[in-house]
Formats: structure tokens, C-alpha cells, sequence
């Protein structure tokens, strides 16, 4: 009996010696046919690197919105090219950096990522992606009506921000399996900005010394790009932007950025509203669409303004207000 119980422990010894060593030997064989799967792409080492084209139209002035700077970031979207759904979002820092992509033909959009007014929808799709910038304050809604309601050139669309630069670039790519030879792939691009940059000039004032502030609007600007696809929107919008006096050069000069003038056969209408120092306003409507066709993309006024000097009533103050509207509302008492 003592050497049965003696050889039942060795056998149980031995089978579960056996069976770790089975386990250890099919780990490894399992290991290893996982590293050489070319599924994965373990191996491959896939850099995006972007060239910038930071170059303007014009000799932009030093505001924020007129400037190409080189982004912190950038973000690559990889789409089917049969579907043009997204496949793969990548982000690198600054134009450089390793992404992880599986093999496969993709449209790849790329673009700058984190500007202040220009943003991004519609990123599911390539068909859809969309640059655009947001309606301005109702506040300035009302400067422009001035020139609407005196039987001026309509304004169609809503008010909108100036967009800020957006650097973008389009290209198929094709991102091969892993071999031995083939560790290294390197997609190279160009972006470019999809916003054109326009100086704006008003040149002719007389009693420039008087003007308090002023506002401009051109009409007829493209709501949007849709840059996935490499087209503006139809949708027409009007471009609103303060302008200041000059001192050096003695006249309104500025500079600002769209999506571009609006296809197709739109004229595009410059209102400036000018407000002196006790409040007296003064509208000028210009038609710039030729303007737009320039490959200076410079814009001139050089029609001849005259600001009165102030005649002091008012205490130097007269704003503008408009005509009463009666609102009703109930107002709970007790």
C-alpha cells in the first residue's frame, strides 16, 4: 500500500511537469506566429511629413487674423476611398511624426488644427468636411441694415467672422503590408491655406482727424469650404471687419481674410459706416467686385469722403438710435 500511495505522487508528478511544459511550448509558438503577422504592422514605421506654403497674397499687416504662422498641430484624416467615410484620425506635432495606419489606399485630408475662428465640421465624410467660421453678435446686425433699409445693395446670409488661415492638403497615399525591406514609409505633402487675405484701402478722406470709429461689410462672401473636396459653399455670407485710421500713411487701411468672393455671377458690395466724434454717421457703398479678380488682392476706395467738423452740439455726443418697437410682456406681481 506504502509504494502504491509512493507511485500515484509520482505519476501526478510527472503529468503536471508534462502539462506546464505543454503550456510553456504553445505560449511560445503563439507568441511568435502573432509577432510575424503582417495584420498588425508592428514593424512599419509610418511618418507624415508636411511642407508648409505660409505665403500670402498681399504684404499682410502685423494683426492676428492676416497671418500665416506655422500650427503647433496638425491632424490627418484617413478615408476609404470607395466610401469616403473616415478610416483613421492621426494628430502630429508641429509638420512631423510617426502615425499608425493600417495598410490600404486612404484620401488623406490633413489640416491645422487649433485656430481661433475658423472651425471644422462634418468630419465623418471627405465629402463633408467643412471649414467655416461663426455668425457674428446680433449687435452688428443692425450697422448694416443702415445701408439695406436706405435701398442699398442687399446683403444675403448671415454676418460672419473673418476666418483664420487654415493650412490643408489632399492627397491619396498608399500604406504597404510589412516586409523586411519596407520598414520605413513616408508620406510627404504640401499644405497651403484655403483663405484668401485681401488689404482693403480707402485713400481720399477729407476731415479724417474727426472719424470716432469704423465698421465694413462685404456682401456675397463664400459661407464656407468644403476643403475635403476642394469647393466653396454656395451659400452666400457677409464679412464683417473694424477698420482704423492710419496716421502714417492718412488713410483706412486694413487687411482681411475669406473662404473667397462667392461663385458664380454675385456682385460683392463694400459698405463702410463712419462715425464721427459726436456720433454723425456717414455711409459709403461701393461696388468691389472687379476688385476681386485682382492679383494684388489689393482693394481701393479712392472715391473722394468728407467728414464734416463737429459743430460741438451734443456735448460731443450723438448716437444714432432707432425707431421704437412696442414689445409686450406679462410681469408677475405679489
Amino acid at each position: 500500500m506504502k509504494h502504491l500511495t509512493s507511485y500515484i505522487i509520482l505519476l501526478t508528478y510527472y503529468i503536471i511537469l508534462l502539462t506546464s511544459s505543454l503550456f510553456l511550448l504553445t505560449s511560445c509558438e503563439y507568441k511568435d506566429l502573432c509577432y510575424d503577422h503582417p495584420h498588425y504592422n508592428y514593424n512599419l514605421e509610418l511618418k507624415l511629413n508636411l511642407k508648409l506654403d505660409l505665403n500670402v497674397d498681399v504684404e499682410v499687416s502685423e494683426e492676428a487674423h492676416t497671418k500665416i504662422d506655422a500650427p503647433k498641430y496638425m491632424k490627418a484624416g484617413f478615408y476609404n476611398t470607395e466610401t469616403n467615410k473616415l478610416s483613421k484620425t492621426e494628430f502630429i506635432e508641429g509638420t512631423e511624426g510617426r502615425i499608425h495606419v493600417d495598410p490600404g489606399v486612404y484620401n488623406m485630408v490633413a489640416y491645422s488644427f487649433g485656430t481661433e475662428w475658423t472651425q471644422i465640421r462634418g468630419e465623418g465624410d471627405m465629402k463633408t468636411i467643412e471649414a467655416f467660421t461663426s455668425d457674428i453678435t446680433s449687435t452688428k446686425a443692425p450697422l448694416l441694415a443702415r445701408f439695406t433699409r436706405a435701398g442699398e445693395e442687399d446683403a444675403p446670409g448671415p454676418i460672419i467672422y473673418t476666418p483664420d488661415h487654415l493650412l490643408v492638403t489632399v492627397k491619396e497615399v498608399v500604406i504597404p503590408p510589412f516586409t523586411e525591406e519596407n520598414r520605413v514609409v513616408v508620406i510627404t505633402a504640401t499644405a497651403s491655406t484655403i483663405v484668401e487675405t485681401y488689404e482693403f484701402e480707402v485713400t481720399n478722406i477729407t476731415g479724417a482727424e474727426y472719424i470716432s470709429s469704423v465698421d465694413a461689410f462685404v456682401t456675397n462672401q463664400a459661407r464656407s469650404n468644403f476643403f475635403g473636396r476642394g469647393v466653396k459653399n454656395t451659400e452666400p455670407a457677409t464679412i464683417y471687419f473694424p477698420v482704423e485710421y492710419d496716421q502714417e500713411e492718412k488713410m483706412l487701411k486694413t487687411s482681411f481674410n475669406t473662404f473667397g468672393k462667392l461663385p458664380g455671377e454675385s456682385k460683392c458690395f463694400l459698405h463702410i459706416l463712419i462715425r464721427d466724434s459726436e456720433g454723425k454717421e456717414y455711409k459709403v457703398t461701393k461696388d468691389i467686385t472687379d476688385q476681386f479678380e485682382k492679383e494684388d488682392h489689393i482693394i481701393v476706395i479712392d472715391d473722394p469722403i468728407d467728414i464734416p467738423a463737429p459743430t460741438g452740439e451734443g456735448g460731443g455726443i450723438a448716437p444714432t438710435v432707432e425707431e421704437w418697437e412696442e414689445v409686450q410682456h406679462d410681469v408677475p406681481i405679489g
